[in-house]
């Protein structure tokens, strides 16, 4: 958890950008659809909007508001929840704080409200409108993501009374797009809900070929009720326990107990740095200050989590990075009248040191920004490891995503070029031990960077997951290259498979490496991971490719960490020659 000075100065800040309701400016709600973003070129991959937005609820005459704060980037965390009754809209996010905090903090709100009436429904007259507007959040279409806005790959929900009991059902259904959880007075779902979450099942299973059922997948929650908690709000703390794995005894937290997930369980759904957990406030009534309790549920709770993944099986819980404390850096630079950005990590114990550090260039994927890609591969925490420089870069701001343009003649090679010089520059760098990789989009811009010949002698060891690329043209020198791919990714992982066969290829021509596509020098099976090598006609293995099991189009922390083991295998010499310098 965050330091508790951290946390009464984030709570001390709040409470003084609240203004008493009669002089507040509240925001008025513009319609999405009739709103133009406006990006500016020098602006970099800020949103191209900002305030406070109505958006129509595809296929009912219902609404949701986005809020989007001024300067927030695109892929920006969210705060997905559903106003009380009785209430309106833009008055209640002023007086519970969640505005302010949005401001503060730079993340999205996307707000689920009542209809005309301005009261909530039974559940059963709610459930179309809740299911049909959370499963919009991320339409890629007018309505929804692309044009106006772009979400992050998992989001923060919270949910206030029973109206808020079917968001909690929602996430239940698939937290693996939910990487905190937080309901208020909003947890009273019967035991028959609790057992159908048993019996309903991913449609990938995990690394081991085991069907995975929802109630099995560990999300923090932490559940506030204004009294003791009922028969059901209980049965549902217990559910949340289980599938957290946590410890039978809490501790105390904000005035309830946190339980806090047990050492050696749920290994690959949680980073090994990592713990989930779960929190109960009962006699907690959040009215009578609504901004403490906001603030609280936000930043001693859910801004503690991120999450990314894509099937069940490659989807990794972990603790959010806190750029301040890391002394993380943001960096920019102007090419081709564009602001380019990248964020630096360069860990106290390479600072404490005299000799160059290696340096790891990681590339986030389409739709994601330098700050997800940090946040979700971790990389930060091998860079802390094993003392090397960590630059995580951001592609072009294309006006409704972002996207690395992995043409010969692209501005992101020119920008990858000038970044690698600007490095060398800035910091202590070891410039024979340079190395890049990327996710998706971010692996065919690695793959486009070792096409191009002059750019790939810059680096002395490549390794990407799950993205393709290849060329009719295999001249150049040698480049060793990693590759990895998830075994439910957009593209089938067998080597005969013409997409990542043509890849492959590429590169088993690029270093004469011996056997074709699918005839590997060897191959292993070590737990998840299938491994395979080729070898050239010395015997020096130049190309590697992993499949791992369960995994879908994302990422996991473990693979990161299978890259950085390939990468300190290889070096530059003095005369700029790629040299095995592993055991």
């Amino acid at each position: 958890m965050k330091s508790i000075t951290r946390s009464l100065a984030l709570v001390a800040a709040a409470l003084a950008v609240v203004l008493p309701t009669a002089a507040q400016n509240l925001p008025e709600a513009r319609i999405l659809g009739m709103t133009d973003p406006e990006y500016d070129p020098m602006a970099g991959i800020q949103m191209g909007i900002a305030g406070l937005f109505e958006r129509a609820i595809p296929g009912m005459a219902r609404t949701a508001k986005l809020y989007v704060p001024e300067a927030t980037h695109l892929g920006s965390y969210m705060v997905v929840l559903n106003v009380p009754g009785g209430v309106e809209t833009a008055q209640w996010l002023s007086d519970s704080g969640w505005l302010a905090l949005a401001d503060q903090d730079k993340f999205l709100l996307y707000v689920l409200e009542p209809g005309e009436t301005g009261q909530w429904g039974s559940p059963a007259d709610e459930q179309a409108y809740f299911e049909t507007a959370y499963n919009a959040i991320g339409q890629n279409a007018p309505e929804g993501r692309g044009i106006w806005y772009l979400p992050p790959e998992s989001y923060y929900v919270v949910g206030y009374g029973p109206a808020g009991s079917l968001l909690q059902q929602l996430a239940m259904k698939d937290p693996t797009l939910v990487a905190a959880s937080a309901f208020v007075d909003a947890s009273d779902i019967d035991a028959a809900y609790l057992e159908q979450m048993a019996t309903t099942y991913y449609a990938t299973p995990d690394w081991n070929g085991t069907q995975v059922p929802a109630s099995a997948v560990p999300m923090p929650v932490m559940i506030v009720a204004a009294e003791e908690l009922s028969p059901d709000a209980g049965n549902v703390l217990a559910y949340w326990q289980d599938a957290n794995h946590t410890a039978a005894t809490g501790e105390d937290f904000a005035g309830g107990t946190i339980y806090t997930q047990q050492d050696g369980t749920l290994d690959y759904y949680v980073a090994d740095s990592s713990r989930t957990a779960v929190a109960v406030l009962p006699n907690h009534d959040v009215s009578q200050d609504w901004v403490a309790s906001t603030t609280m549920i936000y930043e001693e709770f859910l801004s503690n989590y991120t999450r990314y993944g894509g099937a069940v099986g490659g989807n990794t819980l972990g603790s959010r990075p806190d750029y301040a404390a890391l002394g993380v850096k943001y960096k920019t630079m102007q090419i081709d009248g564009r602001l380019r950005e990248y964020l630096v990590y360069v860990p106290e114990a390479v600072k404490a040191k005299a000799e160059p550090a290696p340096v790891v260039f990681s590339l986030h994927g389409m739709g994601m920004t330098m700050y997800a890609m940090f946040d979700y591969s971790r990389w930060w925490e091998i860079a802390d490891q094993e003392g090397f420089i960590l630059v995580v870069p951001t592609s072009l701001n294309t006006g409704n995503q972002t996207r690395w343009n992995v043409a010969d003649d692209s501005t992101d090679l020119v920008f990858i070029d000038r970044l690698v010089e600007t490095i060398k520059a800035d910091y202590n760098v070891d410039a024979t031990r340079l190395y890049l990789g990327g996710q998706s989009n971010g692996s065919m811009m690695t793959l486009a960077a070792g096409r191009n010949l002059p750019l790939s002698e810059k680096f002395a060891a490549l390794g990407s997951t799950s993205g393709g690329g290849t060329s009719d043209n295999v001249a150049g020198s040698f480049v060793p290259y990693y590759l990895v791919w998830g075994e439910f990714d957009f593209w089938p992982w067998q080597l005969s498979e013409d997409y990542v066969g043509s890849t492959v290829n590429y590169w088993l021509q690029r270093n004469k490496a011996e056997g074709s596509t699918t005839a590997p020098t060897s191959e292993a099976n070590n737990g998840r991971f299938v491994t395979s090598d080729w070898n050239d006609a010395p015997g020096q293995n130049v190309f590697r490719y992993t499949l791992t099991k369960g995994r879908g189009h994302s990422i996991i922390p473990a693979e990161m960490r299978l890259l950085w083991d390939w990468y300190e295998l290889w070096q530059r010499d003095a005369d700029g020659n790629v040299v095995y310098v592993g055991p």
